[in-house]
């Protein structure tokens, strides 16, 4: 069971309750996941990381991106312990704030918790060096192939996937050697590309699939309503919908602006 020093208790975030102790056995879960099965208890100073976390409204999400970017590198390494919570701090950071950006709330005030929120731009997470052109697509090209060769993925989701991936190849090829302004060429056809596979999911969901998606998308994003336009809302819904799709379907990030 999710503990610290005491239970967890409610918080409350606005008007509403935030039940810190629901959140952190949603992390504790997809935790256990990425470690096959292992479960690795969030006490003490971890609960206390979550606990910042909820605090900070980052969507649970977001938080499973996080782990899962760690998760990646631990199982590439030399350790063959169970990842621990407390190593998933700065790259939950990094999803938070790639979160902000592409949703369009990285510069809105939260809500008040009224406590201290902790704070996402307090610290920059650690620089990391950018990949080449050639790199990145490559990357998006294993993603397209895990994405499309998942038993959940819907048919026509994977018949789109796979002319994505065929793109992606030649794309590829382009890149390793593309200067100026065939670069700049390349990169406004990972665009056009991002935006089929976006409305190859759309698609793929529609229904009661986008129908949940829509009111998670709104509830992660609650917090930032009442400093925002209608106009700025609705824009930053649809983008929560297109992470929240990307996640569903294991999806890849082809815009070169967003690209990790």
């Amino acid at each position: 069971m999710v503990s610290s020093a005491s239970q967890p208790r409610q918080d409350r975030i606005g008007g509403d309750p935030l039940d810190v102790g629901e959140y952190c056995r949603a992390v504790e879960a997809h935790l256990a996941r990425v470690n096959e099965g292992h479960i690795v208890r969030i006490v003490g100073v971890a609960f206390d990381l979550v606990r910042g976390w909820a605090l900070a409204g980052v969507p649970l999400s977001v938080v499973r991106s996080g782990i899962e970017r760690k998760a990646e590198r631990h199982r590439t390494g030399a350790s063959r312990r169970p990842l621990r919570l407390e190593f998933c701090e700065a790259d939950v950071r990094t999803a938070f704030e790639a979160w902000r950006r592409a949703v369009g709330v990285a510069g809105v005030p939260l809500v008040s918790t009224g406590e201290a929120d902790a704070d996402p731009d307090a610290a920059d997470p650690p620089a990391r060096r950018v990949p080449s052109l050639s790199r990145q697509i490559a990357r998006a090209a294993e993603r397209t192939v895990r994405a499309a060769g998942r038993l959940e993925t819907p048919e026509a989701l994977r018949e789109a996937l796979t002319r994505v991936l065929e793109s992606l190849v030649a794309l590829q090829h382009r890149a390793r050697h593309a200067r100026g302004a065939a670069r700049e060429a390349i990169v406004r056809d990972l665009v056009a590309l991002d935006r089929d596979v976006i409305r190859a999911a759309r698609d793929a969901a529609a229904g009661d699939g986008l129908d949940r998606l829509h009111v998670q998308a709104s509830r992660d994003l609650d917090r930032y309503r009442a400093r925002m336009s209608a106009e700025a809302w609705e824009r930053s819904l649809d983008a929560s919908i297109d992470r929240l799709l990307r996640g569903t379907y294991g999806l890849p990030i082809l815009d070169l602006d967003e690209m990790s």
